[in-house]
């Protein structure tokens, strides 16, 4: 055998490539990653010696063939060089041995193996035992491995799918080679994302986790950070979040997929800072409001299964001067705030448990004059804002670990004049700029390598007037402006070549009265403008084909109705009945509802509650029930067993005289009892932990003879019922302590009047007239509750009673008890008037009427022979079916009924 050429190499510790004739090792050129010197063990001692072996294989061999074994025949000695005995070959630290096979090669892969203490013995012929026929031995020329290039670097990858990397090793003479199956990957966070041994990326959560490879003794290492941006699984449209600026308070609704219709879910009260705007994270998990008095951002925790916010441990976090609009990064990685007093930008790191924030590093970030919106690419690489008081957009590059900010070349970028927002399509290619004084879209493209933006010819494109929010469709066909001076919705079609803007036939749309914002929810459906002072949110359907908007419908909200933003998951919101309670005049009736049939099953005994209980009414979670008992004048409370709806007692209150009525408001923080006898409202707070109830001090005064109340569905107002002075008294409820101030002298009803309802959208209310035998149709007023009659009363039939509006808003259904039926009526959406449809005879005397969450079925009670009837709403026609089994035992007196459900 032929042994020339051997050169020393530089001393340092290398991993061992090795040929072994079971073993076949592939390699390219003379490559050596560097690493540790494992000890080779003979019969008398131990030496760190490492082997050195590039090998360039036959054809006849393949990759499967490479296998990890322990060299069985072979021995060497000591001293530096070659000890030659039985042919085998072995070289001492510093000393690289390269073997040739004869120039039949097929391809050039490098695999490494450590050998790791391995029991060295003799063999007769290394050349035919070990090498299988090695021809050529030739010089050293071995080059270290210096670095490892990942490629691609910082790639953003959606939730849920893969991504390849690749491994690049550089070496110290210059050269390169793909290594990517050779190195050890590996990631920061497996929750996130794995990594297999090739290099394949599979992201599973929103995040931006560390992907590292190492040459197999970890001496090279090198990585980057992949951005895992939110996946397709958030189509459906789940819950909506508005800010109201009058009382400092967040409303809850949850979105109807097929209709779009909002459904007031409750509401937060935040703080007193004026909550200016709205963020989710992508992930769906953290609500964040930029809080402009008080200078702070406040940061909720979402319930995805209800939609039910809580403060983030720590918030509100501090921003700098009058905070404006916030977003969170794609990966939901960062935070961003705009301050508009101190013309910078807060920059926070986002804790994935818990949703606290951290300011990052260098944070706050210098932008321009008024920095107003800001928006980041799809990307995740970088940050444009709109400086209102510069006529420029600012873009910054954001570090993929930090989140820190640092502006591009050539930022701030001229734009018309006072930009008031930016947005970028789906795709990042283009940002839009909304110039408020000049009423224009400014259209930029965007360089996705550098975040610069050049201006494209034709623009500005004109809006209406003062346009105050831009917003897109999620497929970024079809673009939305609010247009806050001219009450209206600008709509375009957007060139997904070129980014241009037309606008549509029809274009703009009428809105409420200074729109302020818009949201499309996540299904790309339905557009939702919030408008500022008509305190209300139009819907609109929107056309898939032309992105022309047509009205669906609208509702109240709170005073000063500003920012939205909708939340998507894998599924669209449901409500789901689970069980009905009523007062039976003994006690507590309990009953699981069958969520297909909506037949009732007893849960069992009646509970005692205290004496002559008239009225029940749950929280809006269905966690508590109350129970006011006319005959003790107080107020029960119970714990409701989630699963089996088992009452726990936590006690009674006092409350006025002759306690007939209790309600609990659409936030579930405060309870409202109407006393008779003492012609007041009792008030109380109610613990979300317990249930249990505390007074609030001296019932509010009503009119003569108090009997109903309900709350309207922002929880702004409640509305009593006096049976004496035929009259409806009005209050306005404090957001943060549940007190109530009247809306001045109560405002007229027919005779007698007993039950009262407000319709989902919050713009109408009912009050049934016992005597006189008709409905009261009122209109309320979105600025400040007062109520304006609608027409004349409607006729209702003799002795009408309980009434309730089922949740879509289009039926209302009344409980009449001398001709013992209950009737349904439509509601006319736009002036809330009422069409008499039909009625159906149900059980003797009628008392109360309740529809359940899921809009599908109702329950009338009856006095007379303590029964309930179960019957089946028709959701086209609204009609009344019932139900097979009806009515239901509930004994001794029927007096009131109230349901439960879940939302999923």
């Amino acid at each position: 055998m032929n042994r020339k050429g051997l050169q020393p190499l530089k001393k340092c510790s290398f991993l061992i490539f090795w040929w072994h004739s079971h073993s076949w090792l592939y390699a390219c050129e003379s490559r050596v990653l560097s690493g540790g010197i494992p000890s080779f063990s003979t019969i008398s001692q131990t030496f760190p010696v490492p082997l050195f072996f590039s090998v360039k294989t036959a054809a006849t061999k393949s990759a499967n063939q490479v296998m990890s074994h322990h060299v069985a025949c072979a021995s060497f000695g000591a001293e530096v060089g070659w000890h030659n005995r039985s042919g085998f070959l072995a070289a001492a630290e510093g000393i690289m041995l390269q073997i040739h096979r004869s120039k039949r090669f097929s391809s050039a892969m490098l695999m490494a193996a450590v050998l790791a203490a391995a029991v060295l013995s003799g063999c007769k012929d290394f050349h035919t035992d070990c090498l299988n026929s090695v021809d050529v031995f030739s010089g050293c020329g071995g080059a270290l491995l210096v670095s490892i290039q990942i490629a691609p670097a910082n790639p953003p990858i959606p939730a849920g799918s893969t991504q390849q990397l690749k491994a690049t090793g550089h070496f110290e003479d210059g050269t390169t080679l793909d290594i990517t199956n050779f190195v050890t990957w590996s990631s920061s966070d497996a929750n996130a994302a794995t990594i297999n041994s090739s290099g394949l990326v599979t992201a599973h959560s929103l995040g931006r986790p560390s992907i590292a490879a190492a040459s197999p003794d970890g001496t090279v290492n090198s990585s980057t950070r992949i951005i895992i941006v939110a996946g397709p699984s958030a189509a459906a449209p789940r819950f909506a979040y508005v800010t109201n600026l009058i009382d400092d308070t967040l409303s809850i609704y949850t979105v109807n997929a097929t209709t779009g219709q909002l459904r007031a879910n409750g509401y937060l009260h935040t703080s007193s800072g004026h909550p200016d705007s709205i963020c989710l994270d992508p992930a769906g998990k953290f609500a964040y409001v930029t809080n402009g008095l008080t200078s702070d951002v406040s940061a909720l925790l979402i319930n995805s299964a209800n939609g039910s916010l809580s403060p983030v441990a720590g918030s509100p976090f501090a921003a700098g001067s009058s905070p404006f609009a916030v977003t969170v990064d794609p990966s939901a990685s960062f935070a961003y705030v705009t301050n508009n007093g101190s013309d910078n930008i807060s920059a926070y790191s986002i804790d994935r448990s818990t949703g606290a924030l951290t300011p990052v590093p260098g944070s706050p970030f210098a932008s321009g004059g008024v920095p107003d919106f800001i928006t980041v690419d799809p990307a995740g690489k970088f940050a444009y804002v709109a400086n209102f008081g510069g006529n420029t957009v600012a873009a910054f590059s954001i570090d993929v670990t930090t989140g820190a900010l640092a502006p591009v070349a050539g930022s701030p970028f001229p734009a018309g004049s006072q930009p008031e927002s930016v947005t970028l399509g789906p795709l990042g290619h283009f940002a839009y700029v909304l110039n408020q004084n000049s009423n224009s879209v400014s259209v930029f493209s965007v360089d996705s390598s550098t975040g610069a933006l050049t201006p494209l010819t034709g623009t500005p494109v004109p809006t209406g007037t003062q346009p105050f929010h831009f917003t897109m469709d999620p497929s970024g066909k079809f673009a939305y402006v609010a247009n806050g001076g001219s009450n209206d919705v600008s709509a375009y079609t957007i060139n997904s070549t070129t980014g241009a803007l037309t606008q549509v036939p029809g274009s703009p749309f009428p809105a409420g009265t200074e729109p302020a914002w818009l949201a499309v929810d996540p299904s790309g459906k339905f557009l939702y403008v919030t408008a500022e002072l008509s305190n209300d949110i139009s819907f609109y359907a929107i056309n898939s084909t032309s992105g022309g908007l047509t009205p669906s419908g609208g509702m109240r909200a709170r005073g000063g109705t500003r920012a939205i933003s909708i939340s998507g998951g894998a599924s669209p919101a449901a409500y789901t009945p689970k069980f009905a309670w009523v007062a039976d005049n003994n006690g507590v009736s309990g009953f699981s509802i069958d969520v297909t049939t909506g037949a009732l099953t007893s849960l069992g005994a009646a509970v005692p509650a205290g004496s002559l209980p008239e009225s029940v009414s749950a929280d809006p979670g269905g966690s508590f029930l109350y129970v006011a008992n006319h005959g003790d004048n107080t107020v029960s409370s119970f714990k409701i067993d989630a699963s089996t709806g088992a009452l726990t007692p936590t006690g009674a209150v006092p409350a006025g005289t002759n306690t007939v009525a209790v309600t609990v408001e659409p936030s579930g923080r405060f309870v409202y009892v109407a006393n008779p006898g003492s012609n007041d409202i009792s008030t109380f707070s109610l613990d979300s932990s317990t249930g249990a109830l505390t007074s609030l001090g001296p019932g509010a005064p009503a009119g003569s003879a108090p009997v109903a109340l309900a709350a309207d569905p922002t929880g702004q107002f409640l509305y009593v019922t006096n049976a004496v002075s035929e009259t409806v008294s009005a209050y306005s409820i404090d957001p943060a302590t549940g007190s109530l101030t009247s809306l001045g002298a109560p405002f007229p009803a027919g005779t007698s009047p007993e039950a009262v309802a407000a319709d989902p959208t919050g713009r109408f209310l009912y009050v049934s007239n016992n005597i006189s035998g008709d409905i009261s149709v009122y209109a309320i007023n979105a600025q400040n509750g007062a109520l304006s009659l609608v027409g004349v009363p409607v006729f209702a039939g003799a002795t009408p009673r309980g009434l309730a509006v089922e949740p879509s808003g289009r039926f209302l259904y009344l409980a009449n008890a001398a001709p013992n039926t209950t009737t349904a009526f439509q509601i006319d959406p736009a002036s809330g008037s009422l069409t008499l449809l039909s009625g159906v005879l149900t059980v003797e005397n009628p008392t109360s009427v309740a529809v359940d969450p899921s809009g599908r079925f109702a329950y009338v009670t009856t006095s007379a022979n303590g029964q309930v009837a179960a019957l089946v709403i028709d959701p086209g026609t609204g009609l009344l079916t019932s139900i097979a089994g009806s009515p239901y035992p509930a004994a001794p007196a029927a007096i009131s009924i109230t349901t439960t459900g879940t939302i999923h």
